[in-house]
């Protein structure tokens, strides 16, 4: 074949290219054929290429193995003379021929393609721990939520029939950073001990002191009674910050105790203030800090009240105390002292349970008469409210403001001046209130 018929073929179209090695086969003429460019084709994004039959000197090979494999499979050999034509005749015939058609469908059909792609990508937090001596020991808090962050990454993926050979970054973009995880781990073994968080309430084990600082240099604030709540507010080196009646300072962590160590001690604590409370000069324009059940408890099973008046109205002791913000115990202890436990004349006859009303010159006859007795707790309640416990103009209750005529300072002695000629009867009233407080 001359250059010009080489340079034809080279740019036939593929798929002419095989009647083009039947005619050479069969000696048929070959028609003009059109062209195609010999280069890269782009399908948005995608880059078809072929992989065997892409260079010149493939195609100048193929066609030598046409010419070949046309003399070969056709016995044609140049010779000159019979014997040389004879000797041919009787040559061996090639078992393993050739197929060029095989050969150049092998060829032509192994295509590379190229795609080019974007894709979002997660990245991992991480998970850091720190020790926080302010925790129970072992216990762990999360501060900081981990979140993942996220990439985007291009790649250009290489198939070969189909197939992924090849696969290379060309670009990562971070669209946002991880943030880590963070996890604080407790260490403190005085809190992991007492099951106890700072800012909890703890009691005192026995009859200590409130220093102001740790070192040798320590003055005492005040003294703390056994089975007193204080607050925690943080411990090291065994000592104990603590707030207690608004004071703070430190203590011996180890005369520190809490309810779950000791079930129970926070009612004895909560009993124990009550009694600590109690003294002859104490307000009494305020609750006592009874509970209903107390007041049950205190004013139940007293063999002077044969009439059970008292048990029977315990409760009611409690509610005026809420509503005027008396001390209910304090109303109590008047109504036993004055009727004797509800034996007196008045308190049967007329179910005024404190010779309200009554003088000294005519005390029956001038005394209350009450439709019940709780009509009777509940009056002497907002009168010791309005008149006796109160400065004038202070805010009592349901809006109203006392009008302080009798005021002569919240306590039960203040009380004596006005309320009663009986010098002693701040006395007696008081001893009333002690004994029952001590039945908590």
């Amino acid at each position: 074949m001359n250059e010009q018929k080489n340079n034809n073929d080279l740019n036939n179209k593929l798929p002419d290219l095989f009647k083009e090695v039947q005619d050479i086969r069969y000696g048929r003429a070959m028609p003009k054929q059109a062209r195609v460019p010999n280069e890269e084709i782009k399908f948005n994004k995608i880059y078809v290429t072929n992989k065997k039959f892409n260079a010149i000197g493939a195609i100048i090979g193929i066609l030598f193995l046409i010419l070949f494999s046309t003399i070969v499979n056709s016995n044609y050999i140049f010779a000159t003379t019979e014997e040389e034509k004879k000797a041919i005749d009787t040559f061996e015939e090639n078992d393993d021929v050739i197929d060029i058609m095989d050969i150049l469908s092998s060829n032509i059909s192994e295509l590379t393609t190229k795609e080019i792609m974007t894709k979002e990508l997660q990245m991992e937090y991480e998970t850091k721990y720190i020790d926080n001596n302010e925790l129970p020991k072992g216990e762990e808090k999360i501060v900081q939520t981990g979140k993942f962050g996220y990439k985007e990454q291009t790649v250009i993926k290489t198939y070969e029939n189909g197939q992924i050979i090849d696969e290379n970054i060309i670009n990562e973009t971070v669209t946002s950073y991880p943030v880590d995880l963070v996890i604080e781990v407790g260490t403190s073994e005085f809190l992991f001990n007492n099951k106890v968080h700072l800012g909890d309430t703890m009691y005192t084990t026995k009859d200590i002191n409130l220093y102001n600082m740790t070192n040798e240099n320590r003055e005492a604030v005040c003294m703390i009674y056994e089975n007193i709540d204080v607050r925690l507010i943080s411990e090291e080196n065994g000592w104990a910050k603590v707030s207690v009646d608004g004071m703070e300072g430190f203590v011996r962590a180890e005369t520190l105790t809490s309810e779950a160590l000791n079930p129970g001690i926070a009612e004895t604590s909560r009993k124990k203030r009550i009694l600590l409370s109690l003294n002859f000069e104490m307000p009494l324009n305020c609750p006592s800090g009874f509970t209903k059940e107390d007041f049950i408890k205190v004013l139940s099973g007293n063999p002077r009240d044969v009439n059970h008046i008292f048990e029977s109205n315990a409760t009611m002791f409690y509610d005026i105390e809420q509503k005027y913000k008396v001390n209910g115990v304090f109303v109590a202890s008047i109504g036993i002292h004055e009727s004797g436990w509800g034996s007196s004349n008045i308190a049967s006859q007329k179910k005024n349970l404190f010779g309200y009303g009554s003088y000294d010159s005519s005390p029956f006859a001038s005394s209350y008469t009450f439709e019940s007795y709780q009509y009777g707790i509940e009056l002497l309640a907002k009168s010791l409210s309005k008149y006796y416990l109160n400065e004038r103009g202070t805010a009592i209750y349901d809006g109203e403001t006392a009008v302080g005529s009798y005021y002569n300072g919240p306590t039960v002695s203040g009380v004596n001046v006005r309320y009663a000629s009986d010098k002693e009867w701040a006395n007696k009233v008081y001893n009333t209130m002690v004994a029952l407080y001590n039945k908590l």
